[in-house]
Parts: structure tokens; sequence; C-alpha cells
């Protein structure tokens, strides 16, 4: 496969935009990078996932440590969901070495299409309840009060610091092990689930979540990129300015999210999600059936 110096800057500045929102929505960058590959630059499926798994241990370390510097990351809750993640995402890399092409692009597209719906119905939640600081007004489950899950950090635009009492575990390990499934499958890093989990079922706030997801997603990445690599899918000239790209973005991202609000956050997820969705059926619909729908490139 032969790359001019043209696509490869372009990669590069695509790779500097899904940086820099996957840092301000703790998704890796790999939710953005694989639609952008495969719709825009017309790359298989298989080889923008590679390199979107990889890009993901760049955006991981470059934003996940200013949150473990600014104090958001919840290292005690990341630790525990890693378990699960880690073997989905073993379970996952497996899986997307035999699966169709059509089959992952659908896959892809029924999956941010519910992290759109998600993210808009609970745009407003976490500000309400920042300010009027119920985060601690839940009962743990067994689980998580054996673990003692809670946390707190300083919410720059709420000026104010939030603490929360963390439970649902066992489910919050339940879909960490399908963000892990996801991550080897689809190459996304997997945040894309566990923040959702996080702030929609263990009562963490969205930003403790995206960042507690940053840190995780690296490891979870760094895990199914050793079997893409054996099966030959990692390109170099596609491999190098993604993670130069999305290392650039990411580290931008770090430094705006602590000061957005959570409802501009989740307005920004949910629209880009659907669009990307949409992209990713109309490409499944073209390959399987041969029909072809508008779509802005």
């Amino acid at each position: 496969m032969l790359y001019s110096w043209r696509f490869v800057s372009a990669l590069l500045g695509a790779a500097c935009f899904a940086g820099f929102f996957g840092a301000l929505l703790g998704v890796g960058g790999g939710v953005f990078i694989v639609p952008i590959m495969v719709l825009m630059f017309h790359l298989p499926v298989k080889i923008a996932i590679a390199a979107s798994i990889v890009s993901v241990i760049a955006t991981s370390n470059a934003g996940g440590s200013s949150y473990v510097d600014q104090r958001i990351t919840n290292l005690h809750l990341a630790m525990f969901l890693e378990i699960a993640t880690t073997i989905g995402a073993l379970s996952g890399s497996l899986l997307a070495l035999y699966l169709k092409e059509w089959v992952m692009l659908i896959i892809f597209a029924v999956m941010l299409a519910y992290m759109a719906y998600t993210a808009f119905i609970t745009r407003n939640v976490d500000d309400h309840r920042i300010a009027s600081g119920n985060y601690t007004d839940v009962k743990q489950d067994r689980l998580s009060a054996y673990l003692n899950l809670r946390g707190d950090y300083y919410d720059e635009a709420a000026q104010k610091t939030v603490t929360y009492t963390i439970t649902q575990a066992p489910i919050g390990a339940a879909i960490s092990y399908l963000a892990g499934l996801a991550s080897g499958l689809l190459g996304v890093g997997g945040g894309v689930l566990k923040v959702s989990a996080m702030n929609r079922y263990m009562n963490v706030p969205m930003k403790a979540a995206v960042g507690t997801s940053k840190l995780m997603i690296g490891v979870t990445a760094a895990v199914s990129s050793i079997l893409f690599f054996m099966a030959g899918l990692i390109h170099f000239y596609v491999v190098a300015p993604i993670a130069i790209g999305t290392t650039l973005g990411a580290t931008v991202g770090t430094m705006v999210m602590n000061r957005l609000h959570s409802a501009i956050l989740k307005w920004l997820f949910a629209v880009l999600m659907i669009y990307l969705s949409y992209g990713m059926l109309t490409k499944a619909l073209a390959l399987k059936f041969g029909l072809h729908l508008p779509i802005l490139d």
C-alpha cells in the first residue's frame, strides 16, 4: 500500500481532531478516527481499527497523565474495572480477525447511535446534581462498599469540589467487559462505553468518568494491539501520523475539558456520535447491498 505526503498530512490533521474530542469525552479518539479513516480516507476497516488501537495507547498516555495530575481520575475505580476490560479486549481482538467488514461496520453504527442517545437524555443531569451536591446520596451495593469506591475532584466550571459515592460495581464490571470487547473488535479503546457506564449506572460524575476512562483505555488497547500486530494489520505510514496527531489533540483537549460544563460535553458527544453512526451505517449498506445513501465527507 502506497501513501503520499498529502495523505499522511491529512491523516495527521484528522488525528488531531480525534485526539482533541477524545480527550474531552474520555473515549480515546478511536471512536472518531476509525469512521474518519473509513469514510474519508477509504481505508479498509481492519487497518483503520489496528491504527486506532495504537493511537489509543498514545492518547491515553498524553491525556491520562494530565487528568491524574488534576486529580480528576479515580485510580481505585480504574484498577477495579480494568480487570474485566482487559479480558474483554482479548475476546474482541480474536473476534475481529474473523468477522466480515460490513458486520463490523453495523456493530459500530449501532454502538455509536446508542451512545448518542444516552448522552442526550442525560445531558443536564450532572450539572443539576453537582449544584445540589447529591452525588453522595446513594446506597452502595456490597461490592462497592467492600472496595470502598468513592472519590472527589475540583470542578473548575462549577468552582467547587465534587464528592461522590460509587455504586453498582457488578454492573460496572459487566459493562467494562463489553467495553473491552468493543475495544478489541472495533478499535475504540472501550472508553465510549465505560464513560457511559460510570456516569449512568455507577453514580460517577461525567468529568470523573472521563478522567478515569482516559487512564484505562491505554491498557485495554495495548492488549488488543498485540494481536493486530501479529496479524500484519499495523501499517507504519498510517499508525505514525495517527499516533502523533491524537497525542497532540489529546494534550490540548485535557487542558479544556474541566473548564466546560458537563451538558456541553454531552451535547458535543451526542451530535458527533449521530453523524458518525450514520456514516458507518451507509458504508455497511453500500458494501453488503450496494445501497448508496447521501453523506457528507
